[in-house]
């Protein structure tokens, strides 16, 4: 069945450094595919990409839109294994994926612009694209989930609460998502603040309009990147998109997977210097810590909930050895895509097994998102911190949920949030 890709669509007119530790060649392979296969760098960036098979009749297909991730700072929809072709085909579904501004363009922090929140309102203008356009690609507006990864997953969790009375689609998947912590509006200003004195457009008058007028009309795009590389610009508190009080919120009461990776420091120490091994501790509590407050706050307050753990290592995945790179940071992506590399090793039986049962748990939700993982298999449980239900993919290279206790991996993990009155 052929599947049809729409790449480009616009939704609005309008490198990653450090020294690489040695890495086996499936490691060399996977990284050298994943940073050769960003185009090159365009302001004329707001563009999504479309996948889905050709005209067969029937009814309307569940559509995922993929958020992609980079710490806000980097990436792109056009990566290679973001491909959405074997998604779209195997798993009978639509599949989309988009870019936003990035870093100082997306998050700028300058007192005078209207918000500085512009990539997070990009991707929501790309959500309200999808679900007025994607009736003429065979899609379903009223069957639509974002997911996402990193990022990309936190930006899933800002779209439910920024958008929690609106929110378009019917179920998130936030797949290794730090926190919601933002930059404050003092932060964001200070940083645009140092940004506008090293692009020489601050004569310490403390006139910020001129300041900001200056950034906009007289700095190239090319020493704007330059100069947010020595600053991290990334989502800033502004009470309408991006809040400080998450604690007393409710965010879309739509179904939720929330999970992570079981060694997220498996990517980052191969691209970063040596650094102590109570970084790389602190590095996995972020990202478990923050999928066991999100899982128990969207289940305490009611909303189908769903919470995995990822322990897929294969030797095509992996990229280093003794020890291996575990399930690093990003690494169910490939699976769950489909665009694993076959040069250095094929899929094991196991790992195709595994592969497609992450992939159809994903596609299930997608279609059904109250009742698609209830019926999935042997059956998702919803997630609660007492009785087995956290669904361990992969552990000991088995298909299946793997059921364990919810909160077996929260040692370390700060108390569950308290509940605010619904």
């Amino acid at each position: 069945m052929q599947v049809d890709m729409f790449a480009g669509a616009p939704t609005q007119k309008g490198k990653l450094e450090g020294r690489a530790l040695p890495i086996t060649p499936a490691g060399y392979a996977l990284l050298q595919e994943y940073f050769t296969g960003i185009p090159p760098i365009s302001e004329d960036c707001l563009t999504l990409n479309v996948w889905a098979k050709g005209d067969t009749g029937g009814d309307k297909k569940a559509v995922m839109i993929w958020i992609h991730g980079g710490g806000f700072t980097s990436g792109s929809s056009a990566v290679p294994f973001y491909s959405g072709k074997y998604l779209a085909e195997q798993g009978d579904v639509i599949v989309v994926s988009l870019n936003y501004r990035l870093n100082i363009f997306g998050f700028p922090g300058a007192e005078s612009f209207p918000s500085n929140n512009l990539g997070l309102l990009d991707q929501r203008l790309a959500i309200e694209w999808v679900r007025d356009n994607i009736a003429n690609f065979g899609g379903d507006p009223d069957r639509i989930i974002l997911f996402g990864q990193s990022a990309g997953g936190s930006s899933v969790g800002y779209q439910s609460y920024g958008w929690a009375s609106d929110p378009v689609v019917q179920g998130y998947i936030l797949e290794s998502a730090v926190s919601l912590d933002a930059n404050s509006k003092e932060q964001a200003q200070e940083l645009w603040a140092n940004a506008t004195r090293l692009a020489n457009c601050s004569d310490g008058s403390g006139d910020s309009e001129a300041a900001d007028s200056c950034m906009r009309l007289d700095v190239s795009a090319t020493d704007l990147l330059a100069i947010s590389r020595q600053l991290y610009f990334g989502p800033t508190v502004d009470g309408r998109v991006v809040f400080d009080d998450y604690e007393t919120r409710r965010p879309a009461d739509k179904p939720v997977i929330v999970g992570h990776n079981d060694y997220e420091p498996g990517l980052t120490k191969v691209l970063a210097p040596p650094l102590p091994e109570i970084i790389w501790q602190q590095q996995e509590l972020a990202f478990g810590c923050a999928a066991a407050e999100r899982a128990a706050y969207f289940a305490l307050n009611g909303l189908p909930t769903w919470r995995y753990r990822w322990f897929g290592d294969w030797t095509n995945l992996r990229l280093t050895e003794n020890p291996t790179s575990g399930a690093w940071h990003g690494s169910e992506i490939l699976p769950i895509f489909n665009t694993i590399p076959q040069t250095v090793a094929v899929n094991t039986p196991e790992e195709t097994s595994i592969a497609n049962y992450i992939r159809g748990a994903w596609v299930a939700f997608a279609k059904d998102s109250v009742n698609g993982l209830r019926t999935y298999g042997s059956g998702w449980p919803q997630y609660s911190t007492n009785g087995d239900t956290l669904v361990r993919l992969a552990f000991n290279n088995v298909t299946g949920t793997n059921l364990v206790a919810g909160n077996t991996y929260d040692i370390g993990c700060p108390p569950y949030p308290v509940v605010p009155s619904l």
